[in-house]
């Protein structure tokens, strides 16, 4: 049977309907700030400012603040500088705090739109209606029905209220981020090549570089892989990885440990760590080039992948040097050399060497051509190279 609805009563259907529309809502800004959330951490890493002296050179980088009538400013390549306002100007290109400050403001400032009003007759411009017609008027009004317990939150209010919640959360959660991450810079490359002639050859390389400085400290990671088939044989299989610490003290004087790691699962059929402790000076050091040189000792320890063979480990002596150079139109030249020996000439001299020269197409693209060589290394088992490199790489 049915029952009629009393008076002034609201039918079940509708709060249904409003319930969904709420829950509807509430999954589109959920999707909204998701979206906004991979946008702002997906261009943390592009920030690339310009500072401009005043005789014309340029140092890119991300502009930190202005104190005390001085610019500070984290260099890519020099690290951080403290420039006078009067010597240069900072640019701009990507102002990412701006925009995660108003998209905060806007979310955590938003209020509950009012309800909208239904259009109704125009009021008249009669005088008032004395105190005591109106409270009468206003008795005979049925009340309300009520939907749920007192003080509750009606649904829809409760869902739109999750989730600004949730929205607001994302957007801190993300300047977090954007602020840690804010000081590590680096590089994505690959190359590959493929060739079918007399045989059928291809060659593929990836890598990644990332890199962050302090006022005294500087640590770099470099993981590589390379992989190369010839007529469908597996010919290189090589893994790499390199790193250093370095750290200054005093003005000129710096100490660094370099581990670098190499696992060849074709050639040498062996896993090697190398481990160089260093000493060095800074012979030059400019906005625009550098120069450091310094002795070091090295550790090579060798494993074989097959068991059978003995492990090796070397203590060997070296020189090293290292340089850098910015250029004009964006290029940069950097280069590390080694040369190895030892004081009781038990151990051939040997070297290695890498030399990289990048070309910065845009603030996110980069184009590298690097050469490296490696002669004479301890362990006769692991195999030395030459080779020369064209990459493609996206900058962070």
């Amino acid at each position: 049977m049915n029952h009629p609805s009393a008076p002034g009563s609201t039918p079940v259907s509708h709060d249904s309907s409003s319930f969904s529309n709420s829950i509807i809502m509430a999954f589109g800004k959920l999707v909204f700030a998701a979206v906004c959330g991979f946008i702002l951490l997906s261009g943390a890493g592009l920030r690339a400012d310009v500072l401009k002296f005043k005789n014309g050179d340029q140092v890119h980088g991300t502009f930190i603040k202005k104190e005390g009538g001085q610019i500070f400013f984290r260099s890519d390549q020099f690290g951080d500088l403290s420039v006078r306002e009067a010597d240069a100007t900072v640019e701009l290109t990507a102002p990412l705090a701006p925009l995660v400050t108003e998209t905060e403001v806007a979310i955590e400032t938003e209020k509950p739109k009012a309800p909208e009003k239904k259009a109704g007759p125009a009021p008249s411009a009669a005088p008032p209606k004395p105190e005591g017609t109106a409270v009468a008027a206003a008795a005979k009004k049925p009340a309300p029905p009520k939907t749920g317990a007192p003080g509750a939150t009606p649904p829809a209010q409760s869902a739109e209220a999750e989730s600004k919640t949730l929205i607001a959360t994302t957007v801190r959660l993300g300047k977090g981020f954007i602020k840690w991450w804010g000081g590590w810079h680096g590089r994505i490359a690959f190359s590959a090549s493929i060739i079918d002639d007399t045989a059928k050859r291809s060659l593929y390389a990836i890598e990644a570089r990332v890199k962050r400085t302090w006022k005294r400290d500087e640590v770099q990671v470099e993981p590589r892989y390379e992989f190369r088939r010839d007529d469908d044989v597996t010919a290189v299989d090589i893994f790499k990885a390199y790193g250093y610490w370095r750290h200054t003290f005093g003005e000129n004087w710096f100490s660094e440990y370099r581990p670098n790691f190499e696992r060849d699962r074709k050639s040498s059929k062996a896993t090697q760590l190398q481990q160089q402790f260093g000493l060095g000076r800074h012979i030059l050091k400019s906005k625009q080039y550098r120069l450091h040189a310094g002795v070091a000792e090295n550790i090579f320890s060798t494993w074989p992948m097959d068991r059978a063979k003995e492990d090796t480990e070397y203590s060997v002596e070296s020189l090293f040097g290292e340089a850098s150079l910015q250029l004009p139109w964006r290029i940069t030249v950097t280069e590390r050399g080694a040369w190895y020996f030892t004081v009781d000439d038990s151990y051939s001299t040997g070297w290695q060497n890498e030399f990289e020269l990048t070309k910065k197409l845009s603030d996110a693209l980069s184009f590298s051509f690097r050469y490296e060589v490696r002669f004479n290394n301890p362990d006769p088992r692991v195999t030395d190279y030459e080779r020369a490199r064209f990459l493609l790489g996206f900058n962070f």
